[in-house]
């Protein structure tokens, strides 16, 4: 399990590395995200995140979970990442993310493999 936590965030320090825009457009969007996971998954989660400055941290969670983040200027991008192991084949995790109280996309649903484990990702939300 520490090895696949160690892997989410060798993977979010990728995607939100990425140099800053030059332009210097105002920003109209909120910059709070709120990240909720829910479900029936029954063995040890992680959750791995872009943090409100911009580093990376990966949480051991339970079930239901819910993080609010207001990310700082200097922040991009920001990214979760779920990975789950040692529960049972079928068990689900959704996933949700909200900016400014706004649903971003569709829920994200993982569901467990045969050997009771998944790993799943959200797209980037870009500020």
């Amino acid at each position: 399990m520490k090895n696949l936590a160690l892997a989410f965030v060798a993977v979010l320090t990728v995607l939100v590395s990425c140099k800053k825009d030059e332009k210097k457009n105002p920003e109209p969007s909120s910059r709070t995200l709120r990240y909720e996971i829910t479900g029936n998954f029954t063995g040890s989660l992680v959750a791995s995140y872009t943090t409100a400055s911009g580093g990376v941290s990966a949480d051991p969670v339970t079930l239901p979970w819910n993080k609010e983040i207001n990310y700082a200027q200097s922040v991009t991008a920001a990214v979760l990442a779920v990975a789950g192991s040692g529960g049972t084949a079928g068990q689900k995790v959704t996933v949700v993310i909200k900016r400014g109280g706004v649903q971003v996309g569709e829920p994200i649903e993982a569901i467990a493999s045969s050997a009771g484990s998944f790993t799943k990702s959200a797209a980037p939300v870009v500020f």
